[in-house]
């Protein structure tokens, strides 16, 4: 899912790696570039079978553009078993190293087999129980690069919530002294995705303190007339990405990260893992900055 084509070669160069690290005999892959910004055509893409470029609807962004991208491959008559979901941030503000490839495709070829529903990405924790719009949550799935079967693809319908819903939990317009979020929401909820998505110097202290870590969204900035609306929609992109996880659980989906363990040996394997491609996508970053700057 993009918007424009900034960020189309980066990305396809990563959704390009994992599949090769996907691919077995027999299996067939298709790809669908859906461009919320409204561009369509043909694409040339080596390693799958077809490739389409679609236009999206961007009324809430990337899950919105998703459902429009879900929509197009049905239409053509596919039936896909697994589908893999990103946005064009996989190749921009990510980095893939060869070993952090072979991990994601591992996992997702192992849970291929499984007919039970299953959602599989990397897992993220809220530092306590807290409650979504849609009922508690300890974890989430990140929906920058994740994938699911079709058994819950069936079950969600759509991976974005009604618009009508989302529009229900945000203000409408900026007003002094009021945040992103309508009162109802949950506080625990709001005051962790506010501190994401509101940048603030003054309480980059307080943000370690009571989340564990001091990192925002790449566009966080003090919120203000000139560019609530955009944070409005952030927010409710936010909204939908904890809510998958909630109803993906509410449908009774096992959910999975690459770095997954169930006993100690592996455990102590799966978290060297985890360090090792953390640090490398830092030292990644770092040079793609480089190269870009």
């Amino acid at each position: 899912m993009e918007f424009g084509d900034r960020h189309r070669d980066r990305s396809l160069l990563v959704l390009e790696a994992l599949r090769s690290r996907l691919a077995q005999s027999g299996d067939r892959f298709s790809l669908t570039v859906v461009d919320n910004a409204g561009a369509s055509g043909a694409l040339t893409c080596p390693g799958f079978d077809e490739a389409v470029l679609v236009p999206g609807d961007n009324s809430n962004r990337e899950f919105s553009g998703w459902d429009s991208g879900v929509k197009a491959l049905l239409g053509r008559a596919e039936a896909p078993d697994v589908w893999i979901f990103s946005n064009d941030t996989v190749g921009s503000n990510h980095a893939w190293s060869e070993r952090r490839l072979q991990h994601f495709g591992g996992e997702i070829r192992k849970l291929a087999l499984h007919s039970g529903p299953w959602l599989f990405g990397e897992i993220n924790d809220f530092p306590r129980s807290t409650m979504t719009p849609l009922g508690p949550l300890l974890e989430w799935v990140a929906t920058y690069c994740f994938a699911m079967n079709d058994t819950l693809r069936r079950k969600l319908g759509t991976l974005s919530p009604d618009n009508a819903l989302l529009d229900s939990l945000v203000n409408e317009r900026y007003e002094a002294g009021r945040g992103l979020f309508r009162e109802h929401v949950d506080a625990a909820y709001v005051d962790f995705v506010s501190a994401w998505l509101i940048g603030d110097e003054r309480e980059s202290h307080d943000k370690k303190r009571r989340f564990k870590w001091d990192h925002e969204w790449h566009k966080a900035s003090p919120l203000g007339t000139h560019n609530f609306e955009d944070l409005r929609m952030k927010a409710r992109c936010c909204l939908s990405e904890s809510m998958l996880s909630v109803r993906a659980r509410q449908l009774g989906a096992d959910i999975r990260s690459p770095y997954d363990a169930r006993n100690a040996r592996e455990h102590v394997r799966r978290s060297m893992q985890f360090l090792a491609d953390k640090l490398w996508e830092k030292f990644l970053l770092r040079r793609m900055r480089l190269e870009r700057s």
